[in-house]
């Protein structure tokens, strides 16, 4: 059985950043306003993918999620040309850093992507 290829640093911290991410949207999933904005983000996005793109000077890492059921599902974009959402690796390194900062404070994530338009 082959391998599977070693992951970057960057998409590793790509996919930690996911993992905060849902651990926001568990933790306030019932904290007003944050559960009605993430609600109709999901309406609105309905099953349609997001990219994001960690960037520095190039980028570094990528990746393509969805919002199923508040929470955030690495997907395949298949024939899908998702609009991509551009990460600075500095702030995913802060939130990576810094779970709980985020956790109590949704509102310093970066949710511009939920609009589908990034």
């Amino acid at each position: 059985m082959a391998e599977a290829p070693e992951k970057s640093e960057e998409q590793a911290r790509l996919e930690q950043y996911l993992e905060v991410c849902n651990q926001v949207l568990e933790a306030n999933r019932n904290r007003f306003p944050f559960n009605r904005i993430w609600e109709a983000a999901e309406a609105s996005l309905a099953g349609r993918s997001v990219a994001f793109a960690v960037v520095d000077d190039e980028p570094k890492a990528s990746c393509v999620v969805r919002l199923c059921g508040q929470h955030i599902e690495t997907a395949d974009a298949g024939d899908e040309n998702p609009p991509a959402t551009r990460l600075s690796k500095q702030y995913i390194d802060d939130v990576v850093a810094h779970p709980d900062k985020y956790i109590e404070d949704p509102s310093l994530i970066d949710w511009r992507w939920l609009s589908g338009k990034t």
